[in-house]
């Protein structure tokens, strides 16, 4: 583990909130639950360790479980065939959010995946789950260790920044 300043940046959706349908024959996006604490572990791991995302993979079993057994906790997986290629997770509850607002916590791509459209796919999936739970905003954080197109990514897709900054974090050294 290592030290290291990063900036954080923090982006509100301001597209409209509605139903984007998907629909494929090679790739299925599918809400898991109940997920298992290995399960999620893993695909946080082949989406995250390339971006020093250790949060979740050292945090304790049972902690973790506490998290994404929360009924206000969304984890959704892409799928190619039986392969998990990438997810995204929504959080909801109101431990710090507020009412009517959604906060996308994890979002990503297996490398092999990145650059073929799959993202705009993941998205709008994250999107259209939003307009069912009658969402009003959605908000999501990225760093500068993420992909260096996460950032323009949202933005293209219709983020906004509302509030950046710079943080000192432990991460991990490959």
């Amino acid at each position: 583990m290592k030290s290291k300043l990063i900036n954080i940046t923090w982006l509100e959706y301001k597209g409209i909130i509605k139903e984007k349908p998907y629909e494929s024959d090679i790739y299925n996006i599918a809400h898991i639950n109940p997920i298992k604490v290995d399960q999620y572990k893993e695909i946080y791991k082949r989406v995250g360790s390339q971006y020093s995302w250790l949060g979740r993979s050292i945090m304790k079993d049972d902690d973790l479980k506490k998290i994404i057994a929360n009924k206000k906790v969304e984890i959704y997986f892409l799928k190619k065939g039986s392969q998990s290629i990438g997810f995204f997770e929504i959080d909801y509850s109101s431990n710090y959010l507020k009412d009517k607002e959604l906060r996308i916590v994890h979002f990503g791509l297996i490398r092999e995946y990145i650059g073929k459209g799959l993202g705009i796919k993941l998205m709008n999936a994250a999107v259209t789950r939003a307009y069912y739970l009658n969402i009003d905003k959605i908000i999501l954080q990225t760093n500068s260790l993420d992909h260096k197109r996460a950032l323009p990514f949202y933005k293209k897709y219709g983020f906004e920044i509302f509030s950046e900054e710079t943080k000192n974090i432990l991460h991990k050294v490959s």
